[in-house]
């Protein structure tokens, strides 16, 4: 079991924290905030139905790997398994509950930059642009289901696959109860192309060029 307070954290969220994965520095370890969890791991402050439906508090863990998994299975025919969501490599015990182990995604220069952090600090590029059209476009044509997917849940990378890309890190999966855009492409499309639509008009190189 690992110790949190060993870890290093590399930031947080409003329901999860990252850490470093210790001895490997290609690798995060994100685990939910302790205050949103109830003693037998139920969802904090919602109703007890509700709380405890599917994993409780380790139901976002499970919406990103039936995700990644999702992928998988089909590109299976072409042994494909990076995507445009973080890669998945399984779940490790702590002293803080259980950590989701993911890739980490950081820019050239080692940091880890959202959308909303080069929007913030005005180094929004044409590069950037160009990657991040490409980056909506695969997610249409590979059918990658958006939950709650905003700004700051997409990063930039280069290492990666040795091109300018943006992976998304948060909102993945399906939120549904009725899963109408994992049954559906045509309708999943459409949801993927309302949240670009919504995330471009936060993106004032875009309103510059009327892109």
């Amino acid at each position: 079991m690992l110790d949190i307070e060993q870890l290093k954290p590399l930031g947080e969220g409003t329901q999860k924290i990252v850490f470093e994965y210790p001895d490997d520095s290609n690798k995060v370890i994100k685990i939910i905030k302790s205050e949103h969890a109830t003693p037998d791991g139920g969802r904090a402050g919602q109703y007890k139905l509700r709380a405890h439906r599917s994993q409780g508090i380790y139901r976002q863990f499970r919406r990103e790997l039936l995700q990644y998994l999702q992928l998988c299975k089909s590109h299976y025919g072409a042994l494909k398994f990076t995507f445009p969501i973080e890669t998945v490599y399984g779940f490790v015990a702590t002293d803080q509950g259980l950590g989701l182990v993911t890739e980490r995604i950081t820019s050239p220069s080692g940091r880890a930059f959202s959308v909303y952090d080069l929007v913030k600090e005005g180094l929004f590029t044409d590069r950037h642009a160009a990657a991040l059209d490409q980056f909506f476009d695969e997610c249409c044509d590979m059918h990658v289901v958006f939950g709650e997917v905003n700004i700051a849940g997409i990063m930039y990378t280069e290492q990666r696959q040795g091109k300018p890309e943006f992976v998304l890190v948060d909102g993945i999966g399906e939120k549904l109860i009725i899963p109408f855009r994992s049954m559906s492409k045509t309708i999943n499309t459409r949801n993927i192309r309302k949240v670009e639509r919504h995330i471009k008009s936060q993106i004032p190189f875009y309103q510059a060029t009327d892109v």
